[in-house]
């Protein structure tokens, strides 16, 4: 998708981590073009897999339940708190 292309554009996001950010933000209406590396951002920094500031050392995707609190707080509007399972489901594959 050219959304995700231009979101992307410039870095090295694992193709895990990727995949979870383009779903979580295809499946929870997240649309602004910051969004996509913001969430990949938040997923490498929680997971010790990256600086959170656009570097990855790895696609590991660890620390899932708080990762998905967290992203459910940064995300209310999109995400409601009886979807933090959804987020958790999308986080584990």
């Amino acid at each position: 998708m050219e959304f995700f292309e231009e979101a992307f554009e410039g870095y090295e996001v694992p193709s895990n981590i990727r995949k979870a950010s383009e779903e979580i933000c295809t499946r929870f209406n997240i649309k602004g073009i910051c969004d996509p590396m913001y969430i990949s951002n938040v997923i490498a920094l929680e997971s010790g897999s990256g600086t959170g500031g656009g570097e990855f050392y790895s696609g590991e995707i660890d620390n899932i339940e708080k990762l998905a609190k967290r992203l459910q707080g940064a995300y209310g509007c999109n995400i409601r708190k009886d979807e933090i399972e959804k987020v958790i489901e999308i986080l584990s594959r």
